[in-house]
C-alpha cells in the first residue's frame, strides 16, 4: 500500500508539471537520480542529500527560468519519498525518471 501511495505521489506531482521530454531533460534526470542512489549506498543522511539536491536546482534555477522553485517544490514535497523508494522498493534511476517524472522519451 505505501508504495502505491508513493507511485500515485509521484507521478500526479510529475503529472502536474510541463516538462518535455528529450534528451536533455532525461540525461539531467538520469543523472540526479543516479547521483541520489549512489548517496543513499553510502554514509550520507538524507538531510546531505536534500542539501546536494537543492543545490543542483540552485544550478539549473540559474540555466532555466524559473526552475529553482519548481525545483525547490519536489524536493521539499518528493524527495524523501523517492529516497525511501530507492531504499525499501528498489526504485532505479530510469523508472524514477521514465515512470514518474516523464522526464524521458
Amino acid at each position: 500500500m505505501k508504495v502505491l501511495i508513493l507511485i500515485a505521489s509521484l507521478a500526479l506531482a510529475a503529472s502536474a508539471i510541463p516538462q518535455p521530454r528529450n534528451e536533455l531533460t532525461c540525461d539531467i534526470c538520469m543523472d540526479i537520480m543516479t547521483d541520489l542512489d549512489n548517496f543513499i549506498t553510502s554514509d550520507t543522511t538524507e538531510g546531505e542529500i536534500i542539501d546536494f539536491v537543492k543545490q543542483i536546482c540552485a544550478a539549473l534555477g540559474a540555466i532555466i527560468d524559473g526552475f529553482e522553485a519548481t525545483c525547490n517544490l519536489l524536493v521539499a514535497t518528493q524527495l524523501p519519498a523517492i529516497i525511501e523508494g530507492f531504499v525499501n522498493d528498489n526504485m532505479d534511476p530510469t523508472s524514477v525518471c521514465t515512470d514518474l517524472f516523464g522526464a524521458c522519451p
